[in-house]
């Protein structure tokens, strides 16, 4: 996989939305608004599965909002056990907070045990995330929600794009991520509406554009 071809592509189709200001607006609009969102997650599948030359027009809306609806399931699938181990070191953590700087070996157990916990769970999640994106990939582009089991299918589309080039795709699309993140704090919610919909298009037609590839060279492997 070439990373730079993929990810200049990826923006080229993203300024593409500006051809239709219409559906832009339309798309920062349901962005705002809590669980209605769920159709530009849907949105950004529908980009994943067909992988079009330019942002669709918005149509269909109760179909993008199941999608939307799978995919947000599909996440938590994949992100709850980290989350939870995450969950569990915040927890542990909390007599920190409670017992204020007074220096004690209590203290010292605590925020030790605490954080390796927390810090464990930050490592599952992206592990976790190294199979789930393209499992989530896979289902999306299927229409099967088995394929987020499918451990083995899943770990040779991996394989196809090549395991280097993948792990730095993601670090690539986690450190956008964190940008675009930074930029929607400066205006709260509206802010990280608007971004966000810009993040939907980069990142679906990325991992569109690894499918298409790994998918297209193991049908034509004889």
């Amino acid at each position: 996989m070439d990373i730079s071809e993929n990810l200049n592509n990826s923006a080229s189709f993203t300024g593409k939305i500006f051809n239709n200001l219409g559906n832009l607006i339309l798309l920062i609009v349901l962005n705002i608004i809590p669980v209605i969102n769920l159709i530009v997650l849907g949105y950004m599948a529908k980009i994943v599965k067909e992988s079009p030359e330019e942002p669709p027009k918005l149509s269909d809306y109760g179909k993008l909002f199941v999608d939307g609806l799978l995919v947000l399931i599909a996440i938590i699938i994949y992100a709850l056990i980290p989350i939870i181990v995450m969950g569990i070191g915040i927890f542990a953590s909390m007599p920190t907070f409670m017992w204020g700087s007074a220096p004690s070996l209590a203290w010292s157990i605590s925020w030790i045990f605490g954080n390796t916990i927390f810090w464990l769970g930050v490592i599952l999640l992206f592990i976790f995330l190294i199979i789930g994106t393209m499992a989530i990939g896979n289902m999306i582009r299927t229409g099967s929600f088995s394929k987020l089991f499918a451990f083995s299918e899943n770990w040779g589309l991996i394989k196809g794009v090549g395991l280097g080039s993948y792990l730095i795709w993601l670090v690539v699309m986690f450190v956008i991520l964190l940008i675009v993140g930074a930029i929607g704090q400066a205006v709260p919610y509206v802010g990280g509406a608007i971004v966000g919909v810009f993040y939907y298009l980069f990142f679906g037609k990325s991992l569109a554009l690894i499918l298409d590839e790994v998918q297209g060279s193991m049908t034509e492997a004889p």
